[in-house]
């Protein structure tokens, strides 16, 4: 991105319906609960 320099942007997909679709639901709802628990800790 060119107006942030070093920043990288990725992205995953998966097909509907696979264990990799599960796998990447797994990893946002652990990546939401981890935001949430950090947004909680701040004043």
């Amino acid at each position: 991105m060119a107006a942030e320099p070093g920043l990288a942007l990725t992205v995953c997909t998966a097909e509907p319906g696979t264990r990799s679709e599960e796998g990447l639901r797994l990893l946002a709802a652990w990546a939401a609960t981890r935001e949430a628990d950090t947004s909680a800790r701040q004043p």
